[in-house]
C-alpha cells in the first residue's frame, strides 16, 4: 500500500498580486489540482503555495517546504498546472526532473499532459527553455521602464526616507516630515558635536524616540520592516545609515545597486559614476557642509576612557606624519597625551611616540584657528585669492606628479601583464609547479591591486586640489558664523579642523621643537603672512605690558625659591655641622 503524498504545487509572481488577500490564480490553480487529484485518485494530497514568489529563484517558502518533504521520502506525485510553475531556470529544472525521475517521483503537469509515469516528452526541455526566455525577456522590459524611471528622476522603489513623507501619496513628491526631521537634523548636531554612533543610539533610546519603523507605523506610512520587537530600539546601524542618506542635504541618487543577471537576487552596488544623480531635487533637512562633515566624523570610533565620562574630542583628528596612523588617546595618572597607535601597537616597529601632551594641543588648534578665522574675515578678498593661489599651485604639481607616477604605473601594469600571461604558460605546459603558480601569481595580482589603489588616490587628490579654489567661500561662510571663541569645543574643532598631522619631535637643538600641520575644511593647510598679528596697537600693548608683568612675576617667584633653596641648604649644613661637634663633645 502507497502512503506516500501528492503534493499539490502553486505559484505566482508578485506581479499578478490582488489586492485585499491571495491572488485568484492561485485560487484557480488550486481548484484545477484538487479536481484532478480527486478524479484521477491521487490522494491524499497537501496543497503548498507561493504566493508573490518569482521563478527565476528557488529560494522560495513553499519550494522549500515542497523540496523538505521530497527529501523526507514522503512524495510519491508532485502536481502543477503548468511546468513553468516550478520555476523558470532552464538547468535548475531539468536538474530537478532527473532528481524525481531518480527518486521514482511522478510529476504532472495538469494542462500541458505532461506525466512522467507515461514516459519521457520530447518537448519538455523546449517548455522549459522557453519559460527561462519569458523570464529573461519579462526582466528586461522591467530593468528597461527602472532605467527610464531613473533618468527622469522618477523612484523605483516605494520606500520613503525617514524625515520625509510622500505629499498626497505621490513617492516622487517629497516633502519634509517635521516631526522625523527634527531627529534627523538632531543626529546630524550631535555627531559634529563630537558624539559616536553608539552614543546618538544610546541617546535617542534612553529619551524613547520612536525608531523609523515605528514613527511611519504611528504617522499610517508603509515601513520596511515590521519585524523589531522594541520600537525605540535604536542601533548604530540605523544612525549610520541615517547619516549616509544623500536626501538629506537635497539630493537624489537613484540606481544605488542593481542584480548582476535577472537570475541574482543579491543586490550589487553601483558603480558611482553609474548612478543617476538630482542635486537639489528634495527640500534639504540639513545644509551640504553639514552632510559632508558628518561623512567624514561618523567613520572615527570614540570610546571614553575610564577615567572619564566622554572621550577627548580630539580623537579621530590627530595623525602621524610619519606612518599616517591615527594618533592614540592615553590617559593614565598624570600622562593625558596622545601618541601614534601603530607604534603604540607594535604595527610599525619603525615609526616613533609622536608624543604630544592633550593640553599643548589644545593650546596650538585654538590659538591657529582663533588666528586664522579674524585673518578670513578682516582680509576676505586676499584670503580668497591667496586660497586660490596655493590650490592653483597644489593642482599643478599634484597634475604633474600625478601624470608622472600614472606613466610610471602604467608600464609596471604592462609588465605585469607580459608576466601574468607568460606565467599561466608555463603552468600550461608544466614548466611551473602549481604551488609556484599560486605563490607568485598571488605576489603579481597584490601589485596590480595596489597600483589600481594608488591611481585611484592620485586622481582624488588631483579632483581635491581643484575643488579649494571653490571652498575659500564656505571657509569665510563658516567663520563668519562665530564672533568670538575662548574654549575649544567638539563643534568647534570638527567644524573647522579636517586633520592634525603631528611630526615627532626635533631634539637636535638647544630648544625641542615640533611640527605641526592643521588641514582646516575646505581650505587645507594655510599659513599666515608672518607680520599678520590678529590684535590692534592698543590690544597688542596691552599683551605686551601684561605679558612684561607675568615676565616680573615669573622672575621674582624664581628669585625667591632660589634664596629658599639656598638658605633652606644653609640651615641644614648650620644643623649637620652642630650635630658633628655635639657627637665629638660626647666622645670627648
Amino acid at each position: 500500500m502507497n502512503n506516500k503524498l501528492t503534493i499539490c504545487y502553486e505559484r505566482l509572481s508578485r506581479d499578478d498580486y490582488k489586492d485585499g488577500g491571495e491572488s485568484g490564480s492561485i485560487a484557480n490553480q488550486r481548484d484545477i489540482l484538487q479536481s484532478y487529484a480527486e478524479q484521477n485518485g491521487l490522494l491524499p494530497c497537501k496543497h503548498i503555495s507561493d504566493d508573490g514568489q518569482s521563478g527565476t529563484t528557488f529560494s522560495r517558502p513553499g519550494w522549500t517546504e515542497l523540496m523538505a518533504e521530497v527529501e523526507a521520502g514522503n512524495v510519491g506525485t508532485i502536481l502543477l498546472k503548468t511546468l513553468d510553475r516550478m520555476g523558470r531556470d532552464h538547468l535548475r529544472v531539468g536538474l530537478l526532473l532527473e532528481q524525481f525521475r531518480d527518486m521514482g517521483i511522478r510529476l504532472i503537469a495538469v494542462s500541458e499532459n505532461i506525466d512522467t509515469s507515461k514516459g519521457e516528452d520530447d518537448f519538455t526541455p523546449i517548455r522549459t527553455l522557453f519559460a527561462e526566455w519569458y523570464a529573461r525577456d519579462c526582466s528586461r522590459k522591467i530593468r528597461q521602464v527602472f532605467k527610464n524611471r531613473m533618468e527622469n528622476g522618477k523612484r523605483c522603489s516605494g520606500a520613503i526616507p525617514y524625515g520625509f513623507i510622500p505629499n498626497n501619496g505621490d513617492v516622487n513628491d517629497l516633502v519634509i516630515d517635521e516631526e522625523a526631521a527634527i531627529v534627523v537634523r538632531r543626529i546630524f548636531r550631535m555627531i559634529i558635536d563630537g558624539h559616536g554612533v553608539n552614543d546618538i543610539a544610546r541617546t535617542l533610546m534612553n529619551e524613547r524616540i520612536p525608531i523609523p519603523s515605528e514613527h511611519f507605523k504611528r504617522i499610517g506610512q508603509p515601513s520596511r520592516s515590521n519585524k523589531y520587537t522594541d520600537p525605540y530600539a535604536w542601533t548604530a546601524t540605523t544612525i549610520s545609515y541615517i547619516l549616509s542618506k544623500e536626501e538629506y542635504k537635497g539630493t537624489i541618487v537613484l540606481g544605488k545597486t542593481h542584480n548582476s543577471s535577472y537570475k541574482g537576487h543579491k543586490a550589487i552596488k553601483t558603480a558611482e559614476n553609474e548612478r543617476y544623480v538630482f542635486e537639489n531635487a528634495l527640500p534639504a533637512i540639513v545644509s551640504v557642509d553639514d552632510w559632508e562633515n558628518a561623512q567624514r566624523l561618523k567613520k572615527t570610533v570614540r570610546r571614553s576612557p575610564k577615567s572619564e565620562a566622554a572621550p577627548n574630542p580630539l580623537t579621530g583628528l590627530l595623525f602621524c606624519a610619519d606612518c599616517g596612523a591615527k594618533l592614540t588617546h592615553r590617559h593614565s595618572g598624570y600622562d593625558n597625551c596622545y601618541i601614534c597607535s601603530a607604534y603604540r601597537k607594535g604595527i610599525k616597529r619603525n615609526c616613533t611616540t609622536h608624543y604630544i601632551t592633550v593640553k599643548s594641543i589644545d593650546k596650538i588648534l585654538l590659538s591657529t584657528i582663533r588666528k586664522t578665522v579674524f585673518y578670513a574675515k578682516q582680509n576676505s578678498e586676499i584670503f580668497i585669492e591667496k586660497i586660490r593661489e596655493t590650490s592653483l599651485i597644489k593642482s599643478e604639481n599634484a597634475i604633474k606628479e600625478s601624470k608622472k607616477n600614472l606613466a610610471k604605473y602604467k608600464r609596471r601594469t604592462e609588465e605585469l601583464n607580459i608576466l601574468i600571461r607568460k606565467l599561466y604558460e608555463d603552468n600550461a605546459t608544466g614548466k611551473l609547479p602549481d604551488k609556484h603558480f599560486e605563490r607568485i601569481f598571488a605576489e603579481y595580482d597584490s601589485e596590480q591591486n595596489e597600483l589600481e589603489t594608488r591611481n585611484s588616490a592620485l586622481q582624488e587628490e588631483v579632483i581635491r586640489c581643484d575643488e579649494d579654489g571653490q571652498n575659500a567661500e564656505k571657509f569665510l561662510s563658516l567663520a563668519n558664523k562665530y564672533t568670538d571663541f575662548t574654549e575649544l569645543t567638539p563643534t568647534l574643532l570638527n567644524e573647522f579642523i579636517e586633520r592634525v598631522d603631528i611630526h615627532e619631535k626635533d631634539k637636535s637643538g638647544e630648544k625641542v621643537n615640533q611640527k605641526i600641520v592643521i588641514h582646516f575644511n575646505f581650505i587645507g593647510s594655510f599659513e599666515l603672512p608672518e607680520d599678520f598679528d590678529e590684535l590692534t596697537p592698543e590690544e597688542r600693548a596691552k599683551v605686551t605690558a601684561e605679558e612684561e608683568r607675568l615676565a616680573k612675576k615669573n622672575a621674582y617667584e624664581r628669585e625667591r625659591r632660589r634664596k629658599k633653596y639656598q638658605s633652606d641648604w644653609h640651615k641644614r649644613d648650620w644643623q649637620k655641622k652642630k650635630a658633628e661637634k655635639q657627637m665629638l663633645a660626647v666622645q670627648a
